[in-house]
C-alpha cells in the first residue's frame, strides 16, 4: 500500500482466522524495516535491521482490525518500507508482512481542496475524506505516468544506454545524480567512493536527459605527447567520447528533484476527472449516449492520452518517446 510523503496516515491490518475476521488474544507487535534499495547510501541499508517496535490500535467499530501510525520520522522522504504483524488466535503464533510504499504526491492535497472546492469541513456535501483524496490522486499520478512515459519524483535506477561516438551520452530517463558509470561490464567511474578509472570528469547534461564529458580540463593525447608523457591506456579505446561499440551501464538517481508546475496543474484536473459523474462512462470506452433529453459522445481522444484534453496539453512537453534497442 502507499502512503504520501510527509503524513503519517493509518495503515490497517485485518487478522482472518478460520475464513473470519478475528480479535487477536492480544495486541499484535509491529516492527518497521527500511527495504529501500538505495547504491547511495554507505554502509547500505540492512533490511534486517528494526527501525521501530510500533504499538497498534484495535479498530472499534471493526472486529480483528488494528491501526498502526509511521512516525513522521520515516515518511520525510521517498522510500519503501515493511511492517512485520506478530500476533496470536487462539494460541496459534502468527507472522503477516505488509510493503509500504512512501509515495511523493504530484499536488498538494490542501490545494486540491481549494482548487476543485470540496470544502474542508466534513458535515459539507461536496466534501472529501483524506483516503478519498489519496486515492483521486494515485488515478491522477498513474495516468500521467502513463502518457508521460516517466516518474516525476526522484528514484534509484540503473539505466543502459548506448555510445554514439559522441561526448554526451543519452538517457532514456532524466537523472540527477551519477553514482556508477560502466563500460562493457568495466568500472569507468564511482562517485560514492571516489574511484575514476578513466581520468575524464563526466558530469550531467544540459537537458538533464544525459551525461557528457567535461572537456574544460580534459588532456587528449596529443597533449600527453607533447609533454613528454605516455598517455593513460584508457584514451586508447575512449579518447573522451562514449564508443560506438560499447554499452553503457548508468546507475544514479533518476526522477526530478521538484515537481513542475504542469504536473501539478494536470494532476489537479485528472483528480477532478476522478471524482466527476461521467468517469464510470469513459471507463468503460463508451462512446455514445442518448437519452430523451440530451446525449454525447467522445471523441477519439479520450482514449489516447489521459483522458482530458487540458490534461493532455499541459503534460506534452513531458511526453518522452521510448525506444527498444535490441
Amino acid at each position: 500500500m502507499e502512503i504520501l510523503v510527509g503524513s503519517n496516515s493509518p495503515v490497517t491490518h485485518k487478522v482472518f482466522w478460520q475464513g473470519q475476521l478475528t480479535d487477536s488474544d492480544s495486541l499484535p507487535v509491529v516492527k518497521l524495516y527500511d527495504i529501500t534499495e538505495d547504491p547511495a547510501i554507505s554502509p547500505a541499508i540492512n533490511p534486517a535491521t528494526i527501525l521501530a517496535t510500533l504499538t497498534p490500535v484495535k479498530s472499534e467499530a471493526d472486529a480483528g482490525t488494528y491501526i498502526v501510525y509511521i512516525p513522521l520520522t520515516y515518511t520525510d522522504r521517498q522510500r519503501q518500507l515493511k511492517l512485520s504483524w506478530t500476533y496470536t488466535v487462539g494460541g496459534v503464533s502468527t507472522q503477516k508482512d505488509n510493503k509500504i510504499f512512501v509515495q511523493t504526491p504530484y499536488t498538494d492535497m490542501t490545494q486540491v481542496i481549494d482548487s476543485l472546492g470540496l470544502g474542508s469541513d466534513y458535515s459539507d456535501p461536496n466534501s472529501k475524506s483524506y483516503a478519498e483524496l489519496c486515492n483521486a490522486e494515485k488515478y491522477a499520478r498513474k495516468l500521467i505516468e502513463a502518457y508521460t512515459k516517466q516518474q516525476f519524483f526522484l528514484y534509484d535506477d540503473i539505466q543502459i544506454a548506448y555510445g554514439s561516438g559522441s561526448d554526451v551520452l543519452p538517457l532514456p530517463y532524466k537523472i540527477t545524480t551519477l553514482y556508477k558509470l560502466y563500460q562493457n561490464d568495466i568500472l569507468l567511474l564511482d562517485t560514492i567512493n571516489s574511484i575514476n578509472n578513466w581520468n575524464y570528469n563526466t558530469i550531467i547534461s544540459e537537458s538533464g536527459f544525459g551525461i557528457r564529458v567535461n572537456r574544460a580540463n580534459m588532456l587528449d593525447n596529443t597533449v600527453y605527447t607533447a609533454n613528454g608523457m605516455v598517455p593513460p591506456t584508457i584514451n586508447d579505446t575512449w579518447n573522451g567520447s562514449f564508443n560506438t561499440r560499447s554499452t553503457y551501464r548508468v546507475q544514479g538517481k533518476f526522477g526530478w528533484k521538484d515537481i513542475p508546475d504542469e504536473i501539478d496543474l494536470a494532476c489537479i484536473e485528472l483528480m477532478k476527472d476522478y471524482f466527476s459523474k461521467d468517469k464510470i462512462w469513459r471507463n468503460k470506452y463508451i462512446k455514445n449516449i442518448k437519452t430523451f433529453d440530451w446525449e454525447f459522445e467522445y471523441n477519439s481522444g479520450t482514449y489516447s492520452g489521459t483522458g482530458n484534453l487540458y490534461a493532455d496539453q499541459l503534460l506534452l512537453p513531458y511526453v518522452i518517446n521510448q525506444m527498444v534497442v535490441i
